[in-house]
């Protein structure tokens, strides 16, 4: 076991980080066009098994929680793999790419994308307790009526540089609709944290920050503060684009190589 907070926080953050840069390492690991290895990836540490389809990891303090999509359930985890459920989302109804997917926390709340049998939608709910102990409060929608199918469901939730609340939602296999500036589908959505519309978003009195996603499931920033978002294409050419205020996505036939 890790002795200090200060370490198993340094654990539990090193694991998130070779997890969220494991495609960086196999791409690292891929030999170079001379037929010699570039880099070696390094072991994995495995933290946790037999989880039912996690989906999206966030660190509340020295805990880190874990959603499994097809349960519904939230787990926390310590530094030695020890693990603690820390609730059970209401209301989700998991079927193919469906299910409870994203997670942020701010300010002791914790945020959740998840499938219902009325659409996708995020949830806020305040984290209780202690580490190792940790519970939750009763559920505040944040934002709902987006579209879900079966794929295409999109999912990721982020806290941007500007403390706004960033969302990623899938076409749902519409993909006129990801055009629609009317429509949540096929977008990235940019929230206050409480749910309201920030007054600079790019289109007035709208949630919509980009437009014309196909199935966008990662958003990061660089310390610069440039947008990146990770998209799935048809069976292959998945992209990384930056995404600015107000820019369209679009994706030829389907798919399209990173830009």
């Amino acid at each position: 076991m890790v002795g200090t907070s200060g370490q198993r926080t340094a654990v539990l953050r090193r694991t998130v980080a070779c997890c969220a840069t494991a495609s960086v390492f196999a791409l690292a690991a891929c030999t170079s066009s001379s037929g010699q290895p570039v880099a070696s990836a390094p072991a994995p540490i495995v933290l946790a098994d037999g989880l039912d389809a996690p989906w999206s990891m966030v660190l509340h303090g020295d805990a880190l929680l874990i959603s499994e999509r097809d349960s519904g359930r939230v787990l926390e985890f310590d530094e030695s793999g020890a693990r603690h459920e820390v609730g059970v989302i209401g209301g989700v109804v998991a079927g193919g790419e469906g299910g409870l997917l994203g997670l942020a926390v701010r300010d002791g709340d914790l945020y959740a994308y998840l499938t219902a049998d009325d659409g996708n939608r995020v949830e806020r709910r305040t984290l209780l307790g202690e580490p190792g102990a940790l519970s939750l409060g009763p559920p505040a929608t944040v934002i709902d009526g987006i579209p879900s199918a079966s794929n295409h469901n999109g999912g990721r939730l982020a806290f941007g540089t500007d403390g706004m609340l960033y969302v990623t939602t899938g076409d749902a296999g519409d993909r006129d609709s990801a055009q629609d500036l009317d429509a949540l589908s096929g977008k990235i959505l940019r929230l206050t944290p409480e749910g309201g519309i920030p007054d600079d978003n790019p289109f007035p009195g709208s949630p919509v920050y980009s437009y014309g996603h196909r199935n966008p499931q990662g958003i990061g920033w660089d310390a610069d503060g440039t947008m990146y978002a990770t998209e799935f294409g048809q069976d292959t050419w998945d992209e990384l684009n930056v995404i600015e205020a107000g820019g369209e996505l679009r994706l030829a036939g389907g798919r399209g190589r990173g830009r």
